[in-house]
């Protein structure tokens, strides 16, 4: 009976192409800040649908890179606002950044779409290829050309955190995988014979009651516990992109760091020694040698009862080579520097441009570009803490938050989201914060110059947050890594 429904219609590439279209356009709703999940079973099982009556493979191509380009057009088209920025030579580009970049991105979907014409998608083998050749152009765009991990589907389960917990079975990819199967059952099922359908659905239905039990039983049987003796603040200054690197209010951006870091003499600061950290480039490396600039920050560090140390973003220029390096580097009361980390995952165009020798570009941050550090490292701090530190972009990557078979006791992600103003670019940005602590069970402190600065616990949760364009800092308590083998034996 669907079957006389659907053909007529979908068979036809003016009704088909702009399903997908919109499929895609509505399916980017369950990315944040919206997390409207079910939107993306919608999409999915029309692109499903459409794609069993296309005639060719040019025509699979066609609607699965149109559901892809309206996806991503749709949810990445805050990139576009990094352009805008007062004084950015490359506004020109606003264009080929909002359509460009989902047109290239969609291309993953439209290339493994036309593999659907091999299988017939009734037919439960087609099903699974189906979704094996969804989450495969899933890790492609997340490992080809560098990688652009952002806004995998799983991300969608961010509101639902029983879900969510699947991805500490191995990573988002896992939960991505799952999430396909389910939304392309409801497309199946309209499709395929009535005891397929049924069969599909009833194994989505179960797996979907398991991976919940499961989330809830991992949230419910652990119990996060604090550090004691130690504490965190967590300072947003909220500095306007186009003034950051104005050289006539240095001096007013260093002082409004400071002001928001001084002890503020409560409680909790007075009993616990206090890591400070300040997010992206907060700072220049001149700042290191002026001891004007040095012994300010030692003042400071000074004021609390029991010490400080502060974990900074810096941007640090090598005379030796002429390079710059977006770090993070520890400094201790005393002024003493230590723990450098440089970021090794660099954006390319914003801090590299790619074959440079014949694209002869500056880069969209302005600088020569950035010297690549050495990947992804772990630091030990004088109070016997460990942290992996990432810069901005670097947390968008599931394998690289921690060392490979490394823990920590938790991640330091420091970013400027003041690039993309008020659009759903930071809340996405800090959805990715959230699954790298349910991946790892490892907090992660995420700290913005401008954009969510928030504290996030092992399973996800967040324990405190910052709203956007407010100057503000956070104090919070270290929760302790959580082993989840461990899970069931407590």
């Amino acid at each position: 009976m669907l079957e006389k429904i659907f053909k007529p219609y979908l068979s036809r590439l003016y009704v088909a192409a702009p399903l997908c279209l919109v499929a895609g356009l509505i399916s980017a709703f369950a990315m944040a800040p919206h997390n409207l999940c079910f939107t993306l079973f919608i999409g999915i099982a029309c692109l499903y649908t459409s794609l069993h009556y296309a005639k060719n493979k040019r025509r699979k191509f066609a609607l699965g890179w149109l559901f892809g380009f309206g996806y991503f057009v749709m949810s990445l088209s805050w990139i576009g606002n990094a352009l805008l920025v007062e004084g950015n030579p490359y506004k020109w580009a606003w264009p080929l950044a909002v359509s460009g970049l989902p047109a290239a991105l969609a291309l993953f979907i439209g290339t493994l779409c036309i593999l659907t014409h091999w299988v017939k998608l009734d037919k439960f083998l087609g099903l699974l290829t189906f979704c094996g050749l969804m989450i495969g152009s899933e890790l492609l765009r997340g490992y080809l050309f560098t990688g652009f991990p952002w806004n995998l589907f799983g991300y969608s389960w961010a509101d639902i955190l029983s879900i969510a917990q699947i991805a500490s079975l191995g990573s988002i990819y896992i939960l991505s995988a799952i999430t396909i199967f389910w939304a392309s059952s409801i497309g199946f099922a309209l499709i395929a014979k009535k005891h397929l359908a049924l069969t599909a659905l009833t194994i989505s239905l179960i797996s979907f009651l398991a991976c919940f039990a499961y989330g809830q039983y991992r949230i419910d049987s652990t119990e996060i516990t604090y550090k004691e003796g130690v504490m965190a603040r967590l300072v947003q200054p909220n500095i306007n992109q186009a003034d950051k690197w104005d050289p006539r209010k240095t001096a007013d951006h260093f002082s409004k760091l400071l002001q928001l870091s001084y002890y503020d003499g409560s409680e909790q600061a007075a009993e616990n020694f206090t890591y400070i950290i300040w997010p992206e480039t907060a700072i220049k490396g001149w700042y290191l040698q002026d001891r004007g600039s040095l012994g300010a920050l030692k003042a400071m560090l000074n004021s609390y009862p029991k010490g400080a140390a502060i974990i900074t973003g810096a941007l640090l220029f090598d005379e030796s080579d002429k390079s710059y390096s977006n770090s993070i580097i520890m400094i201790d009361s005393d002024g003493q520097i230590s723990n450098r980390y440089n970021k090794s995952h660099l954006v390319p165009f914003g801090e590299y441009i790619p074959f440079q020798k014949w694209i002869p570009l500056e880069t969209i941050t302005q600088f020569t570009g950035f010297k690549r550090g050495n990947g992804p490292e772990i630091y030990n701090t004088q109070q016997n803490l460990s942290y992996s530190p990432l810069v901005c972009y670097e947390i968008l990557f599931p394998h690289n938050a921690l060392p490979k078979n490394k823990k920590a006791d938790f991640i330091v992600n420091v970013t400027n989201d003041a690039w993309y103003g008020i659009s759903a670019g930071p809340y996405q940005h800090f959805t990715l914060a959230r699954f790298r602590a349910i991946e790892t069970g490892t907090s992660v402190l995420r700290v913005a110059n401008t954009g969510i600065t928030g504290a996030i616990d092992p399973l996800g949760r967040v324990i405190s947050s910052s709203t956007l364009f407010t100057p503000s800092y956070l104090n919070i308590n270290l929760p302790n890594s959580v082993d989840f083998h461990a899970i069931g034996n407590n």
